[in-house]
């Protein structure tokens, strides 16, 4: 499969190509294949894992338009936050050093497990200044009001990368899978099945499927907290208004965007479990069966959970008998080498519990 160099977001409105600016850093498009022995013969995989050798997933899509703006403001710190094992925060810290751009990391609790004590190993091997705050009240305080006293020329990213430019990567991604049915690489699926976890990914394909003329239902399988406090965080109406406020920026780059009434997508919510980052059963059990069927590595936190509902989806009829693409967004570059060789007493001493 041939790396095309321009979005084809771009190709469908060239007047972007001058207007977003983008840093590279996948090598895209990324496969797309059907799924061996599992799922009633109905599954097919995007992987999203293999969007950049050195470190992929779905981030990788998002902070090549993130990263682009923060070039374009020549900013030179980037404020972001996200669990303790966050892979959002990995990703910025590992593809912004590359830029010559310092990355602070402002982190909450989640449960330990191997891949959360790894990232936390690799957010010091790549530079990231790192600070813990032990509740979602303080790490909220202390990103909306002390950390901007302290570093007001910083460009301050939300958790996941999910902003309108961060977005756009996954609109792109949807341009993308329509040249892939096109050219015969997959047959169109009923549904496409994604994790919801800052509404990024979500967002951004929704959107795109509608600009690009797919009548493709992406739904998102809820593995975070919906609220905080009064406040939806993920969910229908966290999505929706960030598709709304992606689509008004894409039309003030282009005034050949249509305008479009936004469709509500769907989220599945029964898949969450305790708490962010906890295991649940039918979550371990699509990992171990995914594992087993195609040698293909997920994740408790995410992935696991996400794949546990397309096999439920894949393998209920009543909703039809189509194909069901479930989006891979996990990292699939092996990081045990580089984390192995680092103490963990080098990190602030409140993460010591996690080792």
């Amino acid at each position: 499969m041939a790396i095309r160099k321009k979005p084809d977001l771009f190709d469908a409105f060239p007047d972007l190509e001058t207007k977003v600016a983008r840093f590279p850093i996948g090598g895209f498009p990324t496969p797309v294949h059907e799924l061996k022995n599992i799922g009633s013969g109905r599954l097919w995989i995007k992987r999203d894992d293999l969007t950049a050798k050195e470190y992929g997933g779905n981030k990788v899509r998002k902070l090549e338009y993130i990263l682009g703006h923060v070039k374009s403001l020549n900013k030179k710190h980037i404020v972001t936050l996200g669990g303790t094992g966050t892979n959002h925060g990995l990703a910025t810290t590992i593809y912004a050093g590359k830029m010559g751009i310092k990355t602070t990391l402002i982190l909450f609790p989640q449960p330990a497990n191997d891949y959360v004590r790894r990232n936390m190993l690799l957010f010091h091997k790549y530079g990231a200044e790192i600070i813990y705050k032990p509740s979602m009240l303080k790490l909220g305080l202390h990103y909306a009001v002390t950390q901007r006293l302290k570093t007001p020329r910083a460009y301050f990213l939300y958790a996941g990368g999910s902003s309108p430019h961060g977005s756009l990567g996954f609109v792109n991604a949807a341009f993308e899978l329509k040249h892939q049915i096109e050219n015969k690489e997959m047959p169109k699926p009923d549904r496409v099945v994604c994790p919801l976890g800052s509404n990024g990914t979500l967002a951004g394909l929704s959107l795109g499927m509608q600009l690009a003329g797919l009548d493709i239902p992406v739904i998102g399988v809820r593995v975070t907290k919906a609220n905080l406090g009064p406040m939806q965080v993920a969910g229908e109406k966290a999505v929706k208004s960030l598709m709304i406020r992606t689509l008004r920026f894409l039309r003030s780059q282009s005034s050949r965007i249509p305008h479009i009434n936004i469709k509500t997508p769907e989220v599945l919510h029964n898949y969450f479990g305790e708490c962010y980052g906890c295991q649940t059963k039918k979550g371990t059990d699509a990992i171990d069966a995914m594992k087993e069927s195609n040698n293909i590595q997920l994740e408790p936190t995410y992935t696991g959970k996400t794949f546990a509902a397309a096999l439920d989806l894949a393998n209920d009829t009543s909703r039809g008998g189509g194909p069901i693409l479930y989006w891979h967004t996990y990292n699939s570059a092996d990081l045990k080498e580089r984390s192995e060789a680092i103490d963990y007493k080098v990190l602030p001493g409140e993460l010591h519990q996690y080792f």
